[in-house]
């Protein structure tokens, strides 16, 4: 940055050139990453702002939480107990002859079938915990299992933090 005869600064167009520089080779080399390494790229750098103290601690929070929940949404169809679960689902719903695009207005699902959708959006649940663990996150996974009131202030308090407005995942309501 040079500075003007009235004392602001004016940026460098060298300067300017070579962050656009910086910029478009950062950008190449992510477009280069298959999704899982850049998920990987994302997860670090925003756990070291963190653990840095770079964001407040509830926006660190969400960005680990978010890209941690959605790593473990493309997991959680190879959970064991998810995939029975589902295979179980899928069996009740053609046995009581429910075509597969259709799904039950509220309250016309059979109650052995809601109880069946209960177990497997706990087993989704604990199969996200086993994942959040996995990656090192065992405090969020024992807040996401027990106190889900809990997690969700924490991820909206950051989520508010860069977006505003509410926004929350069906699972977590």
């Amino acid at each position: 940055m040079k500075k003007t005869r009235h004392g602001k600064s004016t940026p460098d167009p060298e300067e300017a050139v070579d962050r656009e520089q910086e910029l478009r080779e950062l950008a190449r080399r992510l477009s280069d990453l298959d999704g899982d390494a850049l998920d990987a790229q994302l997860l670090v750098t925003f756990r070291e702002a963190r653990d840095n103290g770079t964001v407040p601690p509830d926006a660190g929070f969400f960005l680990v939480a978010h890209i941690l929940l959605a790593m473990a949404d493309e997991a959680i169809p190879e959970d064991p107990k998810v995939r029975e679960l589902g295979r179980e689902l899928e069996k009740m719903e053609q046995d009581y002859g429910l075509p597969e695009d259709k799904s039950w207005a509220p309250g016309e699902a059979p109650e052995e079938w809601e109880a069946l959708c209960r177990q497997y959006e706990m087993a989704c649940d604990e199969a996200r915990a086993t994942f959040l663990r996995a990656y090192g996150e065992a405090e969020m996974a024992e807040l996401f299992l027990h106190d889900r009131s809990g997690f969700i202030r924490r991820f909206e308090n950051g989520r508010g933090f860069f977006h505003g407005l509410p926004m929350l995942p069906d699972f977590l309501n």
